[in-house]
């Protein structure tokens, strides 16, 4: 597992608003707060200097890093103003960042903004909660790394990569509530999130840039720290283990408007520019000791173009629906737990000129591609075991399924089309999943399919004959014509029927 007492692996947000509120906040009690959030993570936050006149506190030449390191992230200087409602008003200075390493290796990140304010302010249990806005907010990074010669007599010159990463209207609330298990909250809201990156690596003769633009991004957010762990002292599968066993959890959901977006590649492999325009999309994530699920799902349409020199032809792509859901027990113990699988790619479409490089004929049908798959059960799967064995070298831990039910299994290409139900069981006594169970398994189009595969010369009469032969040895005529359908047996002592035949 990576280390984490590194600065640059710990979010300085979390350090930099952390403790807890009373009646009436002060701007020592806030600066303070911050030197213990620091000490939780296992950073250290100072000042060079710090002058408190009249409720307002001055600091000056603020540092952020793990404790005996040189290299710290800085602030310029910070403004705590106390307000007569017991708020506390935050200003940060202008320069805000880390130089690190040598020109040869190392670089530098910067904070830029425009109108950054913070409002701090009692929450909840004891909390404090941070209103923030800013008109404008950019990161900026250039690192470079040594490079590489592949001629002996040539010099080696060094990667490069750099880029920003910026919002505009951003807005927001971070809230620390302390107990047992400490929340940390974030709601963010920005009207576009840009970004502009690049790489250079003359070493493998690779140049790559990215543009983006997205309007309308949500973010939301919880993450949970039990009080007694250090998380910048998780250094292990096992202590990793044992901080989801105390509370360790994260949650995040996200929403987005339209996204448009440019890349490139300069090599001598594979050049290319492309033009990439997506719809309004979803993503949540939770994760915790029971579970880990993930859901995306894009229904605003998606395009990409691309030019090469590869391809006599520019690719057009365009897809009307995107869905991605993941979902898997962590630690289920003795019970099994959930899991479950979803993808969906809805009305994908090919331009004629990409078709017609390998279909001149028009021998296929040129209809959407469609595919669904979604796939449920319940299985017993011990993540941080399976991290442990691997790091200790110990017995292998196997995750071991119950059940699986094949609610849909769908494919659509060039007129053929395939469709998959079935509901499973596992019987695990044997030290290996032996399925029990059914699944029907139907297919419409096969036929023309294969001749139009021959007319491309895509495939050969042999391998059409071959193909034929299989879907023979495991599937009979449906009703209508074209149709071929299964029904595949899973039975005890690992028997498998396909129609009545024993196949195994």
């Amino acid at each position: 597992m990576a280390h984490l007492r590194h600065f640059a692996a710990v979010p300085v947000i979390v350090v930099l608003m952390g403790g807890s509120a009373h009646a009436a906040l002060t701007a020592d009690q806030i600066w303070q707060s911050w030197k213990d959030g620091a000490t939780l993570v296992g950073l250290n936050i100072t000042a060079a200097t710090e002058s408190n006149s009249g409720g307002v506190l001055t600091l000056n030449g603020i540092s952020i890093a793990p404790a005996g390191e040189t290299r710290a992230f800085t602030i310029s200087d910070l403004t705590l103003t106390e307000n007569a409602d017991g708020t506390v008003a935050i200003a940060p200075g202008d320069a805000i960042g880390a130089d690190f390493g040598t020109a040869e290796e190392g670089g530098k990140i910067a904070v830029t903004h425009d109108g950054l304010s913070l409002v701090a302010k009692e929450g909840g249990n004891g909390g404090i909660v941070y209103d923030y806005s800013a008109a404008k907010l950019d990161l900026t990074y250039d690192f470079t790394a040594p490079g590489y010669s592949f001629d002996e007599s040539q010099p080696a010159e060094p990667g490069k990569e750099n880029g920003t990463i910026g919002f505009q209207d951003l807005s927001g609330q971070y809230s620390d509530t302390p107990g047992d298990n400490r929340t940390f909250g974030l709601t963010l809201a920005a009207a576009k999130l840009i970004y502009d990156i690049s790489s250079d690596q003359p070493a493998f003769g690779m140049k790559t840039a990215q543009t983006s633009e997205t309007d309308s991004i949500t973010i939301g957010g919880e993450f949970v720290l039990p009080s007694g762990i250090a998380l910048g002292e998780i250094d292990s599968a096992a202590e990793f283990g044992e901080a989801l066993q105390q509370g360790l959890s994260v949650k995040l959901n996200s929403t987005q408007g339209v996204s448009k977006g440019t890349a490139s590649q300069q090599d001598m492999f594979l050049p290319y520019d492309m033009v990439m325009e997506a719809g309004a999309g979803t993503a949540d994530l939770l994760f915790n000791k029971d579970v880990f699920s993930l859901t995306s799902k894009g229904d605003g349409g998606f395009t990409m173009d691309i030019t090469t020199p590869a391809s006599p032809a520019p690719v057009k792509i365009s897809m009307d629906t995107i869905e991605m859901n993941l979902l898997s027990p962590v630690m289920s113990g003795e019970t099994a737990g959930d899991y479950g699988m979803v993808l969906k790619l809805g009305q994908l479409v090919l331009n004629d000129e990409v078709w017609g490089m390998f279909d001149p004929g028009a021998a296929l049908k040129r209809e959407p591609f469609d595919l669904a798959v979604d796939l449920a059960g319940k299985a017993k799967v011990d993540w941080i075991a399976m991290m442990v064995a691997d790091e200790t070298g110990g017995p292998a831990v196997v995750p071991e399924p119950e059940s699986l039910n094949i609610n849909q299994m769908a494919l659509k290409l060039a007129g053929a089309a395939l469709d998959a139900t079935g509901a499973l069981t596992f019987d695990n006594t044997a030290g290996f999943p032996a399925p029990l169970g059914e699944a029907t398994v139907n297919i419409s189009g096969a036929d023309q399919l294969i001749n139009g595969l021959i007319a491309t010369g895509i495939l050969s009469e042999d391998d059409a004959m071959m193909a034929r032969m299989m879907m023979g040895g495991f599937m009979v005529p449906g009703s209508e014509p074209d149709t071929l359908t299964s029904k595949v047996e899973f039975k005890e002592g690992f028997q498998i029927f396909a129609n009545g035949q024993q196949i195994q």
